[in-house]
């Protein structure tokens, strides 16, 4: 079932592990071995009614809306087994409920005599995820990431993880790089409210989507954020996605993926409130429009505010999203989604010197409560918004077409405080490690970005193989202004002695000021074929030709340039998955990548892109009727033509490309919902990043742009009682461990390796849910990181959020 079209409504809850039946029984017959659960369903439409139903038993139930359309239900109150309740809500309304040996459950119109066939074969509730929608449990078995097709994950020859709604609540995440810690291979600074620009993954920046588009290429704090709370569920697909995707880095792609409506009527109110003062006000609320279904809506909002952490400024952020559908036929669907965020924040992390933090300071500790800002220059104004649809339609059993199409546009007005070093450093005289020079900066940059994706989809057969056509040409063009200057301001004293004042803003002369405009433009044409055959085999090979084009012209006082970009690039990917039958998927994989290079080198010959390939191995593992999922991949990342030093000496501050990196690495991930009690996470990575090639100190060294530490694990575990008298009571903990991390090019800096611990309480009754979450719960005060020995950069301490949400 390669189609995103779907027509069937699906609820999701906590799978349910149940027996397997093989045979043509009758009801009752079915009954008669199955425990009782409590059920308190009330009357009102059957659609309703079975949902709620549905949740209560922890089940997974998928069914066509014509099924059930225009049907009411009597509702249900007491105990029953979970066969004999179906029956008693579905009455004589010509419906039965049938059972798959995974669990699931879905809608068929009964035989003669009220028997329900039960299939002997398994009927995989894989089919009845939407890829788009919710998931009900930890563990996702589809996605579109990988492919652009609705494609089982354990058919994918690539590496993809799924962040889950219910994960993002469980662990409450407040960001996408705190959804993300629990995740293999992703390593990060820590949360930042300000942008998710520190994550990586694989040794490499990944390009970040909204929706299978991508958002607006940015300067590092001004990357466009999504609220957690917006998400259905965050997918990262591992290493160079050119195929599909064209210029991008070559860690990955991390997709967010939108809540989108439903014609199942469900709303929330949800309230938090937690340290630093957070308060968040959150509202969810999604249905149908009219009695066929036709038009369906979302609307999703959240405000929230809280005080900085050690700094005198606040935080505070209202966001909105709404989506509205309509599907006239179960052929054809258009979905309009917009968004709008507006963050009033300022720097929550100093960059510190490496004397102090890392190693001995003879006036002593450097503590993470340092502030170095200043309390009335400083400001970090983002406003973003964004609107697009995705259509899609059916044309026939073979072809489908989809389109998506989307304008964002972000403004940042920044002011910004920081510090570049000791004077000690510098060798100034008297300088000591304790007198912090320090830059002020103003960005104003924008953004503007339209992104166009075609698809025709193509499912057909060729003899005994079994085809996913893929045919796309996809359009990106963004513009970009961004105005900014710099001065060196005045010094501040590390241990609080000395007061050098203020910023003086009168410095920001014309002549500090410099101004850039650039247009850039890409198409790509991508063609990829998913062959299934012998019933055993998949094997996925694509092939994409890009276009990109770029003008840049730079400007000052004192100088001006301008620039043009003309690059072109294929990219292919093979990939071959072996299907065992006790649900083990060994894979191979090759795949490419490439991104363009603004600038010139001496001769003012324009710099080509550099481009990646990966070799990936793995093998993944879904046992035959339970929610669980267990992968391994090994990998080894070349990224060549890579901008280094120009080692002429006639050539200063000139570049070359000659530069190499290598990332190898191996990665494990298991994540199980064990019953309807237990969930399980589990990951380690390991990664070796190097420098292969460069014409400066960082050769042979581990890249210190980002944080890419050795080893990587966590460990996630959350229980919730369903009996008894504290049934709905629920515990989690989780351990994170990053190892130790080289700072500065030529890797002198050793940062030391740490674990982290977060915990969550958990209470649900009726239509409440209560939670606390602790992260970081020993409050453990380490660096994250370090660029050099002037700039590191403390980790998050603790934090603590109580959550109630109202849902009806």
């Amino acid at each position: 079932m390669a189609s995103l079209l779907r027509p069937r409504t699906t609820v999701l809850a906590h799978a349910l592990r149940m027996a397997l039946f093989g045979t043509s029984l009758p009801l009752a017959s079915v009954a008669m071995a199955a425990p009782s659960h409590h059920f308190e369903v009330p009357a009102g439409s059957l659609e309703a009614a079975l949902n709620a139903y549905a949740r209560q038993a922890g089940v997974l139930l998928s069914f066509d809306p014509a099924l059930t359309r225009g049907l009411n239900s009597r509702g249900l109150s007491g105990d029953y087994p979970l066969d004999i309740g179906f029956a008693t809500l579905l009455g004589n309304t010509g419906l039965g409920a049938e059972a798959s040996s995974d669990g699931s459950w879905r809608l068929v119109r009964t035989g003669p005599e009220g028997v329900v066939t039960l299939q002997a074969q398994t009927i995989s509730a894989l089919g009845d995820e939407n890829p788009l929608g919710p998931v009900g449990s930890y563990v996702a078995k589809r996605s579109v990431t990988a492919s652009k097709t609705d494609t089982p994950i354990h058919e994918t020859p690539q590496s993809i993880s799924v962040v889950t709604r219910e994960r993002m609540e469980a662990q409450g995440a407040q960001s996408v790089n705190e959804a993300l810690r629990y995740t293999p291979g992703v390593s990060s600074y820590g949360a930042n409210n300000r942008s998710d620009w520190y994550t990586v993954v694989r040794g490499f920046s990944p390009t970040t989507y909204l929706d299978g588009l991508q958002l607006p290429s940015t300067v590092n704090l001004a990357s466009w954020m999504v609220d957690p709370y917006m998400l259905e569920r965050v997918e990262v697909l591992r290493g160079p996605a050119g195929v599909l995707y064209g210029q991008g880095d070559p860690g990955g792609v991390i997709n967010q993926v939108s809540k989108r409506p439903s014609t199942v009527s469900s709303h929330e109110i949800q309230v938090q409130y937690g340290t630093d003062a957070r308060r968040q006000l959150g509202i969810d609320s999604t249905g149908a429009l009219d009695e066929e279904g036709v038009w369906s809506y979302r609307v999703t909002a959240i405000g929230h505010e809280a005080n900085i952490r050690d700094t005198p400024w606040e935080d505070k952020r209202q966001a909105l999203s709404a989506a509205l559908t309509w599907q006239p036929s179960d052929e054809t669907r258009l979905t309009v989604l917009g968004s709008y965020l507006a963050d009033d924040s300022n720097a929550q992390d100093n960059f510190l010197p490496a004397v102090g933090t890392l190693s001995h300071s003879a006036y002593g500790k450097i503590g993470r409560d340092t502030f170095t800002g200043d309390k009335h220059f400083s400001k970090y104004e983002k406003t973003q918004f964004s609107l697009g649809y995705e259509f899609e339609t059916r044309l026939n059993d073979v072809w489908q077409l989809r389109q998506n199409l989307r304008y964002a546009h972000l403004d940042l007005n920044d002011n910004m405080v920081f510090g570049v070093g000791t004077t000690a450093y510098y060798q100034m005289p008297d300088g000591d490690d304790r007198t912090l020079l320090r830059y002020a900066g103003i960005e104003n940059p924008k953004y503007s970005r339209w992104t166009l994706d075609n698809q025709a989809q193509a499912d057909f057969s060729t003899g005994d193989v079994r085809h996913t056509l893929l045919i796309g040409v996809d359009w990106q063009r963004q513009q970009t202004s961004d105005p900014q200057a710099y001065i060196l301001t005045t010094p501040v004293d590390l241990y609080g002695g000395a007061d050098y004042g203020p910023v003086d803003a009168s410095q920001f002369t014309p002549d500090t000021w410099s101004y850039s405009h650039q247009s850039s433009r890409q198409t790509g044409l991508y063609l990829q074929d998913q062959l299934h055959f012998d019933e055993h085999w998949v094997l996925t090979l694509g092939g994409r030709y890009d276009w990109a084009r770029s003008r840049t012209h730079d400007w000052s006082l004192a100088s001006e340039s301008r620039a043009r970009t003309r690059d072109e690039a294929f990219s292919g990917r093979v990939g071959l998955v072996y299907l065992a039958d006790n649900g083990l998927a060994p894979y191979l994989s090759y795949s490419e990548g490439f991104t363009p290079n603004a600038g010139t080198d001496f001769q003012g010959k324009p710099f080509e892109p550099t481009e990646a390939k990966q070799y990936e191995a793995g093998i993944k593992y879904q046992p035959p009727g339970s929610n669980s999922s267990v992968s391994a991949a090994v990998f080894e990342i070349t990224q060549n033509n890579v901008l280094t030093a120009d080692p002429d000496p006639a050539h200063p501050n000139s570049d070359v490309q000659t530069g190499q990196v290598r990332a190898r690495g191996i990665e494990l991930e298991g994540v199980a919902s064990l019953s309807n009690e237990l969930n399980l996470i589990a990951t380690y990575t390991y990664q070796d990043v190097k420098v292969t090639k460069a014409n400066d100190e960082s050769d042979g060294k581990t890249p210190i742009s980002i944080p890419t530490p050795r080893n990587l694990a966590s460990l996630w575990a959350d229980y919730t009682l369903h009996d008894g008298l504290l049934k709905g009571l629920g515990f989690g903990a989780g351990v994170r461990y990053t190892g130790r991390n080289p700072g500065a090019p030529d890797n002198s800096l050793n940062v030391p390796s740490y674990t982290l611990l977060d915990a969550t309480v958990h209470y649900e009754t009726g239509p409440w849910r209560f939670a606390v979450n602790a992260s970081n719960l020993t409050d453990k005060e380490y660096v994250a990181g370090c660029y050099d020995a002037t700039r590191c950069i403390y980790g998050n301490g603790r934090t603590v959020l109580g959550t109630a949400t109202y849902r009806w």
